[in-house]
């Protein structure tokens, strides 16, 4: 019986194609799913290669981001800046926020440099005292201006001070008396953001002009007190200053060929402002 050469060729190409069936169906059952709901939702189970990289379209679910190491694996390399980390297994990883800064931080405490003062205080007159020339007198109150500067202003503050004071009503009389001193003063201050409080200790003399009897008198003056007060900076380098003080003014002068001095010891209120 003569067979014809084409059913002869399609019974060789169907004996080789068999094997080759075969094995793709044992494949295809060996990665099916077991699980006939599952297997629906997510298709046939697909191995890749290590070098091929897995798609949505392959897996038929989400693909793992670059990057995250999953159950079992290796850690890779971390993901891009600003992008979360991404687990696989438990969802997304939420970033760790950043440490908050702590309160206050970027404050710093403010100090006086310059300031301009005002102080009213009581004094004594010549010729008003009792006894020996020395304690208690009659009063003449007196105005001052002083220009305070301070070299060094941290918690240790050292000042220079020149002082211009007047017999208080008369600033422009030619019968007034007034005064101009050099002072230095010493003490500590506690520098915050907005209140810089502080107590300081004070000296120093000058040049007392007394009219007495229709003529002028040139005397000596000198003194010495304490002051505790307050800055308050109500701008970046702006401040207004309160202080309350003791204040012991001194008068020197000649009399009967000798020499000789009045004083008092007082209350006195400094108002001030400066950078």
């Amino acid at each position: 019986m003569r067979v014809s050469p084409f059913f002869l060729s399609l019974a060789l190409s169907i004996a080789a194609w068999a094997p080759v069936r075969s094995r793709a169906v044992a494949a295809a059952d060996a990665d099916a799913i077991d699980d006939p709901k599952l297997a629906r939702r997510l298709g046939s189970r697909v191995t890749l290669g290590a070098s091929t990289a897995p798609t949505a379209a392959a897996v038929g679910g989400p693909v793992t981001p670059a990057g995250v190491a999953t159950s079992g694996s290796a850690a890779a390399p971390a993901s891009a800046p600003g992008v979360p980390a991404v687990d696989v297994v438990g969802g997304p990883v939420s970033a760790q926020p950043a440490a908050a800064a702590p309160s206050g931080a970027g404050e710093t405490g403010r100090t006086p440099t310059i300031g301009l003062g005002y102080r009213r205080f009581s004094f004594v007159q010549i010729g008003a005292t009792t006894g020996s020339g020395a304690g208690a007198a009659a009063s003449e109150p007196f105005d001052s201006i002083a220009l305070d500067f301070y070299p060094i202003s941290r918690t240790l503050r050292f000042g220079l001070t020149t002082q211009y004071g007047w017999q208080s009503g008369r600033f422009d009389s030619r019968d007034g008396d007034y005064f101009i001193a050099q002072s230095v003063s010493l003490g500590v201050q506690h520098p915050g953001p907005t209140i810089t409080p502080f107590a300081e200790a004070f000296a120093g003399a000058g040049y007392l002009r007394r009219f007495q009897f229709d003529r002028t008198i040139p005397t000596a003056y000198w003194q010495f007190g304490l002051d505790a007060g307050a800055n308050l900076f109500v701008a970046e380098h702006g401040y207004v200053s309160l202080a309350l003080g003791y204040l012991r003014p001194v008068n020197g002068f000649a009399k009967m060929q000798s020499f000789t001095s009045v004083y008092v010891d007082t209350w006195s209120l400094k108002l001030g402002f400066g950078l």
